[in-house]
């Protein structure tokens, strides 16, 4: 039913040890139980102790992290395991997986460095012959010794400064970006030296594994590239293989332990006697018999299950939380996000997300008003509705829909005001119209959340703030008496008689609201330490408080008519930009192009900053009276049917 969350009721279930893991299989599977954390309850914390879950945990994390390892590895192909596998049979498989996984991680890392270090090699090697020094020479001086490698050509005035007291020679082989390829030659016996130089430039030797030195020839450093270069390709095959071979296995393992942590963290919710498992949770109150069905069908009918509706749990009427599950119409359920990120209504509140989708669809398309754009913005949603992204689309959509409502109010068609009437006004040009409609918004907007609030605070049989509360009948009374002479003063301009006429009523709610804050006031502390006077000061700064609140939220909402005014003040200069070039058949296709790319971005940046106007308006200014989203979102263990991810809270 819309404004009410679901009926819930509490329950209490009792299964034997031995049949926990097949009742909580059954549960899960439902998905329809908000567990509680029963050892933790006081009326339970000397009858059972908690179910011991810590090593099972433990080796449960220990290979979920090393299968999350493995796909990290193979990146294998999604896939879809059915059925799950066992536990026992993951850890059974798990060793031979990240043996398979080291090897080929550790041949793949060889390989690599081999064949690079290779490439490396030949490209200096052909370099030097290319230059007619033969590298396999160079092994073989006994006077002199030889050292190849590259030299960044900067660093080279440095080498030679200082091998300034070595006799030496210096070859230039060959060059790429940047670098040299040097020979550098001395005398044996200043191979020390030469080497010690050699490393304060930065001079990069060329080498093979091993430490030795180029001493091959080009034509079998080539093969053993193309050997390197073989070996590679199919260590690469191997590894396609084993990846597709693994895919299944894979996700299975992972979907298989991701179930048995959330099993073991429900299991820890559980409180054990000697011989049985006790669980309590919350659920729809339509849902009992369902889930009395599963349970008889797991364990075999061993368990015992006792439903409780909240209105007779002394704990709910001290103050214990019940979980609120929304239910909305399918087209209002997307906006149910927009409700919970501010917070979710506690049990027995007024669920605000209809007004919520009205209201917000409704200042969306005043503010951004335009049959043209409001169609982009709904074929986008219907685009995104498709695509997984089905709540932000759904709420694109009727955004949509009702831009291009308030389009065909004003006549507007991605700006151009010619081609429609405006059955409604132009906001260029009936600006008053447009302003005293953004306060005639806000005097209603205030005026329901103020009855609200009024109706949440009954509803939870507070009485007290229902009546006399910041946001009670008093304060609300006031207010609507102002709103209605509010709004009488701005669609006809007279008030004078009227306010003079009910000046009492606006003024008793008032006196009689200052009076009860004084006597609370004074009561609170029984006269001590404070005068009535500062009684009477502190009720006074309240009331003013909430005076000044509703006069600033209820002129919050002329901004509604400020962003109209500003949407269409963007679209006419943007026509008043293309309009400026020139009339040729250049300048026509310039103008097309200026007009296309300003709806555009107008598209884009005015529709985001009406969007969040938008959600500012409804956090601060609707929800603030009534809304305090101090309640517990209803999130029932879960777990998917097949494999995938499974949820719970």
């Amino acid at each position: 039913m819309m404004f009410r969350p679901t009926p819930m009721q509490r329950v209490l279930l009792l299964v034997p040890r031995g049949d926990l893991d097949a009742a909580l299989e059954a549960v899960g599977r439902l998905g329809v139980l908000h567990l509680l954390d029963l050892p933790g309850r006081e009326e339970w914390r000397r009858s059972v102790v908690p179910c011991e879950v810590g090593e099972r945990r433990l080796r449960t994390e220990e290979a979920l992290r090393q299968v999350d390892v493995l796909i990290d590895f193979f990146r294998p192909p999604a896939r879809e395991p059915e059925p799950l596998p066992g536990v026992a049979e993951v850890t059974r498989d798990l060793p031979d997986w990240l043996a398979e996984l080291e090897t080929l991680r550790r041949e793949r890392t060889r390989l690599h460095g081999r064949s690079e270090e290779l490439e490396r090699v030949h490209a200096s090697a052909v370099a030097l012959a290319a230059a007619g020094v033969a590298p396999g020479e160079l092994g073989q001086l006994r006077v002199l010794h030889a050292a190849c490698g590259w030299l960044r050509q900067e660093d080279l005035p440095r080498l030679e400064e200082a091998l300034a007291r070595t006799p030496h020679r210096i070859v230039t082989a060959g060059s790429r970006t940047g670098e040299r390829l040097l020979v550098a030659f001395v005398h044996a016996r200043d191979e020390v030296a030469l080497e010690r130089t050699l490393e304060s430039v930065a001079f990069a030797p060329i080498w093979l594994s091993g430490g030795a030195q180029p001493t091959g020839s080009v034509a079998s450093l080539e093969r053993d590239l193309d050997e390197a270069r073989a070996s590679l390709v199919a260590l690469e095959r191997r590894f396609e293989h084993a990846r597709e071979r693994l895919a299944t296995p894979l996700a299975g393992a992972r979907a298989a332990l991701a179930r048995e942590l959330l099993l073991v963290e429900a299991c820890a919710l559980g409180g054990r006697s000697d011989s049985a498992v006790f669980l309590t949770g919350w659920l729809p109150a339509g849902r009992v018999e369902a889930l009395r069905n599963a349970l008889a069908e797991a364990t075999g009918g061993r368990f015992h299950l006792r439903a409780e509706d909240p209105g007779s749990l002394a704990s709910v009427r001290a103050g214990e939380t019940v979980p609120v599950q929304l239910h909305n119409p399918a087209l209002m359920r997307p906006f149910e996000r927009l409700t919970a990120n501010y917070g979710v209504p506690r049990w027995r509140e007024i669920d605000p997300t209809p007004l919520v989708a009205l209201g917000f669809c409704a200042m969306f398309g005043l503010m951004f008003g335009d049959l043209g754009q409001g169609a982009v913005l709904a074929a986008a949603g219907a685009w995104l509705a498709r695509r997984r992204a089905r709540d932000a689309g759904l709420i694109l959509l009727q955004c949509g829909i009702a831009s291009m409502v308030f389009g065909l109010a004003y006549g507007s068609v991605f700006g151009i005001e010619g081609w429609l009437p405006a059955l409604w006004l132009r906001p260029l040009e009936d600006l008053p119209r447009l302003l005293r409609t953004g306060a005639a918004i806000g005097l209603g907007t205030i005026s329901v959340s103020f009855g609200l609030g009024v109706l949440n605070a009954a509803l939870r049989r507070d009485w007290s703030e229902a009546l006399f509360g910041t946001h009670g009948l008093l304060a609300a009374s006031a207010y609507w008496g102002a709103a209605a002479l509010a709004l009488r003063w701005l669609f006809t301009g007279e008030a004078g008689e009227a306010v003079a006429r009910f000046w009492p009523l606006l003024t008793l709610p008032l006196a009689i609201l200052l009076g009860a804050r004084v006597t609370s006031g004074w009561r609170s502390t029984g006269g001590a330490g404070r005068s009535l006077a500062t009684s009477i000061l502190e009720a006074l700064v309240e009331l003013a408080d909430v005076v000044i609140r509703g006069i600033a939220n209820t002129v919050s909402f002329v901004r509604i008519s400020a962003f109209a005014v500003s949407h269409a003040g963007l679209l006419f200069a943007v026509f008043a930009l293309a309009e400026m070039l020139p009339s040729s058949p250049g300048g026509s296709v310039g103008r097309a192009l200026v007009i296309v790319l300003g709806n555009a971005i107008v598209i884009a940046l005015e529709g985001l900053i009406v969007s969040i106007q938008g959600v500012r308006l409804v956090y601060y200014e609707f929800f603030s009276r009534f809304h305090e989203g101090t309640g517990v979102r209803y999130t029932p263990l879960q777990l998917c049917a097949g494999g995938g991810e499974e949820s719970a809270r």
